[in-house]
C-alpha cells in the first residue's frame, strides 16, 4: 500500500531538512505551543520508522534512499508547478534537474508523494494531458479577447454563469467583448472541466508567479492568462484550440525565462 501523509508530517520531514518555504503549504503548526509541536513531531517519525522511511542510526536520523531524495526535490527545488483539477482535484509538481515530485492531494486531505520522471516527460506525459482533460478538436468561434477580473471568473465557474457582466464594460473596449462574454456565457452553462495551472519560480529568494485557466465545454475551449492593466490582476480569456492551449502553457513558462530565472541542479 502506497503511503500516505498528512499536512503535519509534511512539515516535519521539511523541517527536519531544513527547509525555508514549501510552496502549496501554510504552517500548521503556527498557533500551537512548543510541546504540542514535539508531539507532532514524535507522532511523525514514528509512523515513518513504522513504513521503514526513516530510522536511527548512530544517534543520526537516517531517511530511505529514495523517500530521502523525494524530500530533498521538495525542499531545494526553485519551480514547482500546481494543477488543480475542477477546483478540487490538486497536485503539486516540485522540479529537480532530473526528476520532478508530485505531491497530490487525497479526498481525505492527506497527500502522496510520486517521483516521476525527467521535467520533459512530466510536461509532455503528465501535465499536459491533465490540461488538456476534455478538450476536443473544434473550430473556434470568436478569435478576440476579452479581460476579465479573477474574482469574477471564480464565481462565475461556481454558478455556471456570468452573472455581473456589468463588471466587464470598464476594463474592455470596442463592442467586440460583447459576444465574446455570450459565446463565454454559453461555454459556462455547459462547461465540462475547469483546471487551473500555476507557475512558481524562486529568484534571488523570491517566488515569481505566472499562471492561467483551461475552461472546456462541448461548444469551445477556453484560456485565460494572467495579465496587468492599470495595476490590476486581470485574466485575458479566448477561446483555444488544442495546441494553443499547449501554446499558451508554453508562454507561461518563456515569461519565466524571461526573468532569467534558473533551476538549482
Amino acid at each position: 500500500m502506497i503511503p500516505t501523509f498528512t499536512v503535519q508530517d509534511i512539515f516535519v520531514m521539511m523541517q527536519t531538512l531544513n527547509t525555508k518555504t514549501l510552496i502549496g503549504f501554510s504552517n500548521p503548526f503556527e498557533h500551537l505551543t512548543k510541546y504540542e509541536i514535539e508531539r507532532e513531531w514524535e507522532k511523525t517519525y514514528k509512523k515513518l520508522h513504522k513504513l521503514n522511511l526513516i530510522d536511527l542510526v548512530d544517534k543520526e536520523i537516517k531517511l530511505e534512499e529514495n523517500f530521502g531524495n523525494a524530500l530533498w526535490i521538495m525542499s531545494r527545488t526553485n519551480m514547482v508547478v500546481e494543477i488543480i483539477k475542477d477546483g478540487t482535484e490538486k497536485s503539486y509538481f516540485y522540479f529537480s534537474k532530473d526528476h520532478v515530485v508530485e505531491c497530490k492531494e487525497n479526498d481525505d486531505s492527506e497527500f502522496t508523494l510520486y517521483v516521476h520522471g525527467t521535467p520533459d516527460y512530466v510536461w509532455n506525459n503528465v501535465i499536459y494531458p491533465r490540461m488538456l482533460l476534455g478538450v476536443e478538436s473544434r473550430s473556434n468561434g470568436e478569435v478576440e479577447t476579452i479581460l476579465i477580473p479573477t474574482s469574477s471568473y471564480n464565481s462565475w465557474v461556481k454558478a455556471r454563469s456570468i452573472t455581473d457582466v456589468q463588471n466587464l464594460e470598464s476594463i474592455n473596449s470596442g463592442e467586440i467583448w460583447k459576444s465574446v462574454s455570450s459565446q463565454l456565457d454559453a461555454a459556462l452553462k455547459s462547461m465540462v472541466h475547469n483546471n487551473r495551472l500555476m507557475v512558481f519560480f524562486k529568484e534571488d529568494n523570491h517566488w515569481v508567479i505566472e499562471g492561467m485557466h483551461v475552461l472546456t465545454s462541448p461548444r469551445n475551449n477556453w484560456t485565460f492568462k494572467m495579465v496587468k492593466k492599470d495595476n490590476k490582476e486581470l485574466l485575458e480569456g479566448k477561446q483555444s484550440s488544442n495546441l494553443e492551449i499547449v501554446s499558451e502553457i508554453l508562454d507561461v513558462l518563456v515569461r519565466m525565462q524571461n526573468q532569467q530565472t534558473t533551476l538549482n541542479k
